[in-house]
């Protein structure tokens, strides 16, 4: 049992509530009951399930995994919640095999609850490839992973230029914009591989983007509001184009 929120391991581990930590080591914690469990289901690489000294599990079997047992007040200096669920695991990534056929491209996606829906939404409707430009927020932040509620681990998640990851993709790409795009229902379910590209909540796709892809989509809308949340935009084009 480690009592020290001071104990070296401890202070390694904290660590990992910054990005540039969780790159120079490719590990991340994750939070709560469910999210270890598709960690463990989902063939993610599991170093340590860290576990409150009042822990009851729900059902999940980690007996088989490296467990650290720590105090309430140690769990406290590692939880990012206001109530800590009492387990959480440090993590490392290991992308699934992914078909190719539909693939989320976001191009500088900022808030991390709309990474978190979108890669959701992916999941949900058969995108099982997303990729990330450099400048769209760390998908391995602990904002990002609850919302996103263990679907980044049924994903194939890349981070890429997304220019270059235009050009290079062997299929239709779409991409989203307000002007000189087609109504959404005018647009028939393409045959073969689709990309579809999706941009940042306020200045939507860049321009270097757009001038690479096959075609460029709006949704209309019929009331008064100008525009849509990027993340509801994603889950009616992703629904739209379900695999």
């Amino acid at each position: 049992m480690i009592t020290s929120k001071d104990n070296r391991r401890i202070k390694d581990l904290r660590k990992l509530h910054k990005k540039k930590y969780r790159g120079r080591l490719n590990r991340f914690l994750i939070e709560g009951e469910h999210l270890v469990e598709e960690a463990v289901i989902y063939n993610q690489t599991v170093h340590t399930v860290i576990l409150s000294e009042d822990y009851v599990s729900d059902g999940l079997d980690v007996k088989n995994r490296d467990l650290m047992f720590v105090s309430r007040d140690v769990m406290k200096s590692l939880s990012l919640l206001e109530t800590p669920p009492g387990i959480m695991a440090e993590v490392s990534y290991s992308p699934p095999e992914s078909s190719g056929q539909r693939v989320l491209l976001l191009d500088c996606v900022q808030d991390p609850g709309n990474l978190g829906t979108l890669i959701r939404t992916a999941d949900a409707f058969g995108f099982d490839k997303v990729v990330l430009s450099p400048d769209t927020v760390d998908v391995f932040s602990e904002k990002v992973l609850r919302s996103a509620q263990g679907s980044t681990f049924h994903i194939d998640i890349v981070v890429e230029e997304a220019a270059g990851a235009v050009r290079g993709f062997e299929g239709t790409v779409l991409g989203t914009a307000l002007h000189g795009a087609l109504p959404l229902g005018d647009i028939d379910v393409p045959a073969g591989p689709l990309m579809l590209v999706l941009g940042n909540e306020g200045s939507g796709v860049s321009s270097e983007v757009l001038s690479t892809v096959d075609l460029k989509v709006k949704i209309e809308m019929s009331g008064q509001s100008e525009s849509l949340n990027v993340g509801i935009a994603g889950g009616i084009l992703m629904h739209h184009f379900r695999a």
